[in-house]
């Protein structure tokens, strides 16, 4: 079959795409498709019967990568040519587009997925996990407007998990790097082009978590205060910038330290990035697609960086160059529940005597060369 795009919408699939844009990403809850089709008239065939709103599925060599909606279609022709320009989300899309609106708005002694799967039923979006999701909340409530993924994400932050497409309509619950990709991104190899980008200028000294807790009988003394913060340090941040944060729910003492240890990785994953471009849309010939939330080692000694790296985002292209992956890669300790490490020196790139700023934002356990 080829990995060839096709896109099913009202039981017929339609093929010959000339552009193609397709992403999926480990920090959004919806992957995106754009597809083009641009042709001479050939007589007078009927205009495709592909409508906003339909339900859809984006498959690429018959293996299904979005499953959801379609959001535009674009319409063009004139005397030499006619133009179909689709774009749409996945099913999920839908909790993050609309308010959470539930009565009651509020329960107690719910776990992470039972929640996802609470929120996702109206909107006919299932839930699953791939890992622990941690203890259940002792109270949840709905903020006043917000959105069913807004209300997702918030308390799955307070528990070190990610929410993810599925790829099949539904959602995944998972957490950092539980796959690793096939084979390894190397200049001079098997890497296009690359780019990187270091900028501190989101990162802190010490991150403050404070929010307020609902007592319970069973809590220890430790987690019987009304008012709870929870603390942690980036020790490469060597000046004062400290940042406190509101807890986005009811928290412990112990949930407030994770939140807080949420933050800091976060914000140190996103201050070294690197966008790598590779050819075709497979990590091998006949192998796996390539997908986000897979560790990959990566090395580039231009960007002067050489080890492991967690695939954020994927985007399979169709166009002039043929077919090409962008992959952006951060750092595994953006999406790490362990507290970041420092170091009292920053390692050296070998024979130029100069700082390698990668090496403060991946763990020193998963470096390579």
């Amino acid at each position: 079959m080829g990995d060839t795009v096709e896109l099913l919408v009202g039981g017929l699939l339609y093929g010959g795409w000339k552009e193609v844009g397709i992403t999926r990403a480990m920090d959004a809850a919806a992957g995106t498709f754009r597809l083009n089709l641009t042709d001479r008239w050939v007589g007078q065939e009927e205009a495709w019967e592909i409508n906003a709103g339909d339900l859809c599925e984006v498959r690429i060599g018959g293996e299904a990568v979005i499953s959801g909606y379609v959001d535009v279609v674009n319409l063009q022709f004139d005397a030499g040519q006619r133009a179909i320009d689709v774009q749409g989300r996945d099913r999920s899309a839908d909790l993050i587009d609309c308010s959470a609106v539930h009565k009651p708005d509020q329960w107690r002694g719910i776990a992470l997925l039972q929640l996802a799967t609470v929120l996702g039923a109206p909107f006919g979006v299932s839930a699953r996990a791939e890992v622990s999701v941690g203890a259940a909340f002792a109270q949840v409530k709905l903020d006043h407007g917000e959105t069913a993924m807004e209300a997702l994400v918030r308390h799955a932050r307070m528990r070190g998990v990610l929410v993810m497409p599925d790829g099949r309509g539904g959602l995944l619950l998972t957490r950092a790097g539980e796959h690793r990709a096939a084979v390894a991104l190397v200049q001079g190899t098997n890497i296009l082009s690359a780019s990187g980008k270091l900028d501190w200028s989101e990162r802190f000294s010490e991150y403050l978590v404070k929010g307020q807790s609902t007592y319970r009988e069973e809590d220890s003394d430790a987690e019987r205060e009304a008012h709870v913060s929870g603390q942690a340090r980036d020790g490469f941040v060597t000046r004062y910038r400290p940042l406190i944060l509101q807890a986005d729910a009811d928290v412990t003492p112990g949930a407030a330290r994770d939140r807080a240890v949420w933050e800091a990785n976060s914000r140190i994953g996103r201050s070294a990035e690197a966008g790598i471009v590779v050819q075709g849309w497979r990590q091998s010939a006949g192998g796996a697609l390539w997908a986000p939330n897979q560790l990959v080692q990566v090395v580039a000694p231009w960007l002067r960086l050489a080890g492991d790296m967690l695939i954020r985002q994927v985007t399979f292209q169709l166009g002039p160059q043929g077919t090409t992956t962008e992959l952006a890669v951060v750092s595994p300790q953006a999406y790490s529940p362990e507290p970041p490490k420092s170091e009292k020196t920053k390692d050296k790139v070998k024979g130029k005597g100069k700082a390698n700023s990668w090496h403060a934002v991946i763990p020193e356990e998963v470096r390579r060369g």
